[in-house]
């Protein structure tokens, strides 16, 4: 009898286990970065939806921007956990869900690197792979998404897989294969309804097929039928209130379509106003890879005429998600990191390949390249730790308002933004008085009383983050008065001075990266800019109404 072929070597096998250990130091490093108190807003809802359901008697989530997928399967870890630890609050308690799932969010994004591995080998080479793991372990967006309990690295993982999967398919097909890519693939729409377009390679393969006629059409479709019908099946058991609430997942997906399209322009989403399409996530993808996004964005054109000049079915089926997804997710009016997410290990494989095509035709500027992405990916993910290494702006900004600030005193925040101070152990922001401006509302003479009324009497300005400024000072046509109000209110000249200024920017080797030019959800949530601004001059109403007005 002759041995079974392994699928891995020995050496291989230890080369990734190194790879693997790195990823997991990077991701799994303090995931309880935020003491509990998770700022994310998809976190709480996540939270707030597995914290009310009851296996197996409530299994609504009463929650359907996302899938029941990860709802479901953080609440029996929780049940688990409750039933472990002797601790029946565990399944209710945020904080504990919101660990739970960012330790599968971690867990994920380090098992990406197991069919990345496989993909670049099976595409190009194992120098490819290996370079390939090396540069997703070591990117930022995968680290930083796995600090937060979100849909984001499942998916990449799924789709790596299915990718995978659909080239395997090409290779040999089968009924086994298509039923494995169809449970996939539903799992991928139960966790969210993005998960129809990991169709696309594996239905790809078997068009490919059925034009070179390697199979009958009979047989491409019957393939076809079981493949749908395993998603369908599967997504029905992990979402089954996508269609026992029908009109629910419908009212909720219709708002989803409308925000991301811009028919309906919500107040969090302002700061995509006049952001050019496709480009804008191009531009992004530096916070998201580092300076490897250029090399990656150059990996792309390279590689895609390189091949397409060949013909290679694989390498079209490879890329067929990619570039459609880019193509479609590019033109939204929305433009959010997350979206471009799952795009980061087709990136990643690009650009490998790019450097190693340099590489073999200029070894001392190859290797140089090589060495220099590597060595900066690293650095840049190193630095970013430090975000995780800090205390968070919200929490020391909130420690220093409750040792300077006496209790009594009346605290300006905004509205749709986290308010400071937040609640601490044994300090109740109620010691103060608040009030969120509404900052947003539109600009007319009843919002310059307002401002000048509240201005006028409160004596210290929170903000929380650049969400609000960060957007509406570029929007002075449709913000004049706004964007007059901050201006005013940086320069000292409406009375308040600056006290305090609470930032934690990815830092290594005394340089600091400033990332106020990112996306805003790629600082807003992990890392914002706290300020906070004392009235010193306390100037009355009509005073402010007339510095206001100039």
């Amino acid at each position: 009898m002759t041995k079974r072929k392994h699928l891995l070597d020995t050496k291989t096998k230890i080369v990734l286990g190194i790879i693997l250990l790195l990823a997991t130091g990077f991701r799994f490093y303090n995931l309880n970065w935020d003491m509990g108190l998770y700022f994310h807003p998809d976190e709480r809802n996540i939270a707030a939806a597995v914290s009310t359901i009851i296996l197996p008697s409530q299994m609504d989530p009463k929650f359907y921007a996302y899938g029941g997928f990860l709802i479901y399967l953080y609440k029996s870890t929780a049940d688990g956990l409750a039933l472990l630890l002797h601790n029946s609050s565990l399944p209710h308690d945020w904080a504990w869900i919101n660990l739970i799932g960012r330790s599968y969010s971690a867990f994920f994004s380090v098992m990406v690197i197991l069919p990345l591995y496989f993909l670049a080998k099976k595409l190009f080479d194992q120098r490819t792979a290996f370079l390939t793991c090396i540069i997703y372990a070591l990117t930022v967006s995968s680290i930083q998404t796995a600090h937060f309990s979100t849909t984001e690295n499942l998916l990449s993982l799924l789709i790596v897989l299915i990718a995978l999967l659909a080239i395997n398919l090409f290779e040999k097909p089968s009924y086994k294969k298509t039923v494995i890519i169809g449970l996939v693939v539903g799992i991928a729409i139960a966790t969210k309804t993005t998960g129809i377009s990991f169709f696309v390679a594996p239905l790809l393969a078997l068009l490919i097929l059925l034009y070179k006629k390697k199979i009958k059409f009979s047989q491409a479709l019957f393939l076809s039928l079981v493949m749908g019908l395993t998603a369908f099946v599967t997504f029905c058991i992990f979402s089954p209130y996508t269609f026992l609430n029908w009109n629910k997942f419908m009212e909720s997906m219709r708002y989803e379509n409308s925000v991301v399209l811009g028919t309906n322009r919500v107040v969090y989403t302002l700061q995509f106003s006049s952001t050019p399409r496709y480009l804008f996530q191009l531009i992004n993808l530096v916070w998201q890879l580092g300076v490897f996004a250029s090399i990656a964005v150059l990996g792309v054109i390279v590689t895609t005429i390189q091949e397409l000049r060949r013909r290679r079915a694989t390498f079209i089926i490879f890329c067929s998600f990619p570039f459609l997804y880019f193509l479609y997710v590019g033109s939204w009016y929305t433009k959010f990191n997350r979206y471009t997410v799952p795009l980061l290990p087709f990136f990643i494989i690009f650009g490998c390949h790019f450097m190693l095509i340099i590489l073999k035709r200029y070894r001392v500027a190859g290797s140089i390249l090589t060495a220099g992405m590597v060595g900066a990916t690293f650095l840049y993910a190193v630095a970013f730790m430090s975000v995780y290494r800090n205390i968070p702006t919200r929490i020391a900004a909130s420690e220093w308002i409750y040792q300077h600030i006496p209790p009594g005193k009346f605290i300006l925040s905004e509205h749709w933004d986290e308010g400071l101070p937040i609640p601490l152990p044994g300090k109740d922001p109620q010691r103060y008085q608040l009030l969120p401006l509404t900052i947003y509302e539109p600009d007319n003479s009843a919002k310059l009383d307002y401002y000048a009324n509240y201005l006028s009497q409160a004596d210290y300005i929170t903000i929380n983050s650049r969400r609000l400024y960060g957007t509406l000072t570029h929007l002075p046509k449709k913000f004049p008065l706004t964007a007059k109000y901050y201006q005013l209110l940086f320069n000292g000249k409406l009375g308040y001075k600056k006290v305090g200024e609470f930032s934690s920017y990815p830092q290594i080797l005394g340089l600091t990266i400033n990332d106020d030019l990112s996306e805003e959800t790629f600082q807003v949530y992990d890392h914002p800019k706290a300020l906070i601004f004392s009235n010193i001059k306390h100037y009355s109403f009509l005073e402010l109404k007339k510095i206001l007005s100039k």
